[in-house]
Order: structure tokens, then C-alpha cells, then sequence
């Protein structure tokens, strides 16, 4: 069964609502610049409402690797998404206290794509990530709300041996047809079920999670 991760929340009510329909995982954004970013108080008192069988994901976009040493040990998540701005290489010297599990973001333009250059980058990220996520190409690395190749998401997929996650510009309309194309381990939603930027709607939510599951 493919799983669900839904991103970008803002309140406490929203998380209960997600987790009650049965998503596999809650993301909240810790990404500077991003409209649905909140504090790490904020972020702590969020995933306290995550019951214990969804995962807690703590979304980043690190300049510096102390950076993601802090929200491990302030968040203690269950996963770290990461789009780092500094060397793979670099990445694997951080030291995570709580043995989470890293999901690495790969970044699609959504028009003039360097296929050779994006297989490359996820072929690298896989070498040391729990999953790889790829996103459509933004300002901020994802959250642009708008999709890409799904070809190329499914020759990556294909290629990888870790789990893949697609993401950019998914909606309960388009998800299914995505995940026919790519056929993902899991997909990963933010704007397409916002009624605004970090403010989910309950509806959107469960057509979502429906369209997903559907047979």
C-alpha cells in the first residue's frame, strides 16, 4: 500500500484530523522562507499529538550541519527530511542522537531538466538516506505546489533501491494517475490540501488519503 505523508502544519487540530484518517506521516517545516514554517516550540508541541504509530517528520533545509544536530536533539522526530545546502559528504558527518531515519529531497525543475544530472544526484543521496523524496524545484526546494516529469520520477524510482517518495504539486484529482506513472513507495502532500499555507482542510485531507488507498 502506498503511504501518505502530509506536510506543513501549523495547528494541532489538523494533525489530529490527518492522523485520525489513518496517514502514515505528519512533516512539520522548519525550512526558513517557507509560509508554512513554524518554530521549534511550535514544532514540539505538534508532534506531541502524533500518536505513536505515525511517524514524526522534521522538515529542513540546513546551511550548516549543527543545524540538523539541534532538531534531533530538540525534536528527538522519527525522521529528518533534509535538502541540505552544503556537500553530501559533509552530511554524513553529522552526528543524530536518536537514530532517525533521513529522508534526502531531490529537486526537479518543472521545465528545461538535466535528466542525467538529477539521476545522478539521486543515485548519490541514496547512498546514504532511508528514502529519497523527489520534489518539484522551487525557491526554498520544494513547496512550490507544482509537478514535474513524473517519467523521470519513475525512471529514478526504478533505478533506486531505497524507498521513494513523490512529491510537487499532488492533489486528490491528480494522485492517482501519478502514482500509476511513478509507482512510489509513498507520496507526500502539502498545498493540495490547504485551504491556505499551512492551514489544512479536513476535506481535502480525506479526498486525498481516499484517492491514495483507493484500489
Amino acid at each position: 500500500m502506498v503511504k501518505v505523508k502530509i506536510c506543513g502544519f501549523k495547528r494541532e487540530r489538523d494533525v489530529r484530523a490527518a492522523c485520525n484518517m489513518g496517514v502514515d506521516m505528519i512533516g512539520i517545516n522548519l525550512v526558513l522562507g517557507s509560509p508554512r514554517r513554524v518554530t521549534l516550540g511550535t514544532a514540539k508541541k505538534l508532534f506531541e499529538v502524533v500518536p505513536r504509530e505515525v511517524k514524526k517528520v522534521a522538515v529542513l533545509r540546513p546551511r550548516e550541519p549543527w543545524e540538523i544536530e539541534k532538531v534531533s536533539v530538540r525534536l528527538k522526530p522519527d525522521v529528518l527530511q533534509i535538502n541540505p545546502q552544503f556537500s553530501l559528504s559533509k552530511l554524513m558527518g553529522v552526528k543524530m542522537g536518536g537514530g532517525e531515519e533521513l529522508i534526502l529531497t531531490i529537486s526537479i525543475p518543472s521545465s528545461g531538466v538535466n535528466r542525467g544530472e538529477v539521476i545522478r544526484k539521486a543515485l548519490e543521496a541514496s547512498r546514504i538516506a532511508d528514502y529519497i523524496l523527489l520534489d518539484t524545484r522551487g525557491p526554498i526546494g520544494g513547496g512550490t505546489g507544482l509537478p514535474h516529469d513524473w517519467t523521470l520520477s519513475g525512471e529514478i524510482r526504478k533505478m533506486l533501491k531505497k524507498p521513494v517518495f513523490l512529491a510537487g504539486g499532488l492533489t486528490h484529482s491528480n494522485v492517482r494517475k501519478a502514482i500509476e506513472i511513478v509507482r512510489p513507495y509513498g507520496v507526500d502532500v502539502a498545498s493540495g490540501v490547504e485551504s491556505k499555507p499551512g492551514i489544512k482542510d479536513p476535506e481535502l485531507m480525506y479526498k486525498f488519503v481516499k484517492a491514495v488507498r483507493s484500489p
